[in-house]
């Protein structure tokens, strides 16, 4: 009986670990904010600067290309990222300038807040500990230029939905700014979360907001830089 005991106790423990899989749990996360297929999708980011929307082309982790359509003054300001590299088109310079993921766009928006939305891959991530309804999870960057270096992240136990973050400096320690993931709602099939909401340490905070989304398939010649240059 005390065998029996002793196999069943080492079963579940073996049960237990084979699902405390970070990584895993870091995948499904991604899957819920923006899906690995192609698709196009529509936002607005609000800041106390002003407020934009971008047509946003993605396929894959990997290729995004951001079309300004509002406001009127910028357009013809758009980006292109492939891989980690970031390159933006300037219209009264007739040139594109490559920038950093982590430059700011607008308010507390950086450029890869918009672009570069994976971290299943880019980073190496460890539990760090959990309550009845969350696990904390901390990402370490494994890869340069990044958005950020470390992130603390929250995910709801269960569904391992987004639920907030902490986006910190290089030491992995001082908190640059916070993020929450809002507004769970059916997008492109799924519930995903149609606000994240941005704030830095002065309390000043920006919002990017989901007004469609819709999957959609493109070559990889479309993401270009002269493409990026040509769109209206």
């Amino acid at each position: 009986m005390k065998t029996f005991l002793l196999l069943c106790a080492f079963a579940f423990s073996v049960q237990a670990r084979a699902q405390e899989n970070p990584e895993e749990w870091l995948k499904k996360a991604d899957n819920i904010r923006n899906p690995s297929a192609s698709y196009e999708m529509k936002i607005k980011v609000e800041t106390s600067e002003n407020t934009s929307v971008f047509q946003v082309y993605l396929k894959g982790q990997d290729k995004t290309l951001i079309v300004t359509k509002e406001p009127a003054r910028d357009k013809g300001r758009n980006m292109l990222m492939l891989d980690r590299d970031f390159h933006a088109y300037v219209p009264n310079l007739k040139r594109s300038m490559r920038l950093s993921l982590a430059q700011k766009l607008s308010g507390q928006v950086a450029n890869g807040d918009i672009s570069r939305t994976r971290w299943y891959g880019d980073y190496t991530v460890t539990k760090e500990g959990e309550t009845a309804s969350e696990v904390q999870l901390l990402l370490k960057g494994n890869k340069d230029n990044l958005t950020y270096a470390w992130i603390r992240l929250w995910l709801k136990k269960g569904s391992f939905e987004p639920l907030r973050a902490e986006y910190l400096g290089l030491n992995g320690k001082t908190v640059l700014k916070r993020a929450s993931f809002e507004d769970y709602k059916n997008i492109a099939g799924a519930m995903r979360p149609g606000t994240l909401k941005i704030e830095d340490t002065n309390k000043q905070v920006s919002y990017i907001r989901i007004l469609g989304m819709n999957k959609k398939d493109y070559p990889d010649s479309f993401f270009t830089v002269r493409n990026m240059e040509s769109m209206k």
